[in-house]
């Protein structure tokens, strides 16, 4: 982090946290996020729940990507499969359901 940071002693964001979670609230995205720790050391931060959802979203998805890159590179090591040749691998016979509806 490139950025200073200044930490909230954990006994004054205690004395606060109403306020602070108040003001954050409205200003949701926009909040400053609060860092609090011990001996000016970070140990935890304060964001809206706006920032949070994002934020989560984003790690789904750079967490997926590694697997995404393994099922592409094992589809093209596979060959490609019809539909009956899958539904029949599934135990579904395609031709019959089809004259279900």
């Amino acid at each position: 982090m490139t950025k200073f940071v200044r930490v909230e002693p954990i006994s004054s964001a205690r004395a606060q946290l109403s306020g602070t979670v108040a003001r954050i609230g409205e200003q949701g995205l926009q909040a400053e996020p609060v860092v609090i720790g011990r001996r000016y050391k970070p140990e935890a931060v304060l964001i809206s729940f706006e920032l949070y959802e994002k934020l989560a979203d984003l790690i789904d998805e750079i967490q997926l990507v590694p697997l995404i890159r393994e099922r592409l590179a094992d589809e093209k090591a596979s060959p490609d499969l019809t539909l009956e040749e899958v539904a029949g691998s599934l135990g579904i016979d395609v031709v019959a359901s089809q004259g279900c509806r």
